[in-house]
């Protein structure tokens, strides 16, 4: 396990540069979701951590062995003329955010399972029979 030191000054001086940026009509900070890749002997998996984000605010397609997850969604508790909500710390991101994975060839891509779960969407894709390992009698 390896330890990093919390510098909340750093994040903050980040997030002000970000912003200042920003108001300039650039976005110097790009977002995309932490993901994870694994396989077993059945299946190919990728998962996407996506807190408070819902299902219906994300795409998914394979293309020409290419996975793409595209995500968009509006920013939650915006400051309205009765709202004086005001944030000191803005840590989940509202950003919209396409990734794409280069999937392995032994996969069925037309079979590939969908779901969303405890805010992490996961992708699985089931191996063609023969990339399937498989026991080998030896005489």
């Amino acid at each position: 396990m390896t330890l990093t030191t919390y510098a909340p000054f750093d994040t903050q001086i980040d997030r002000l540069f970000n912003d200042a940026v920003r108001a300039f009509g650039r976005d110097v900070h790009s977002w995309a979701p932490a993901s994870n890749a694994w396989e077993d002997d059945e299946t190919f998996g990728i998962e996407l951590a996506l807190p408070a984000w819902k299902s219906d605010q994300v795409n998914v397609q394979v293309d020409k062995g290419v996975l793409t997850v595209e995500g968009k969604r509006e920013e939650s508790g915006e400051k309205t003329e009765k709202s004086s909500r005001k944030y000191h710390v803005r840590e989940v991101e509202t950003a919209s955010f396409k990734r794409s994975f280069r999937l392995p060839t032994n996969l069925q891509w037309d079979k590939a399972d969908a779901s969303f779960t405890d805010g992490v969407l996961t992708i699985a894709f089931p191996k063609r029979e023969d990339a399937k390992p498989r026991q080998i009698t030896v005489r």
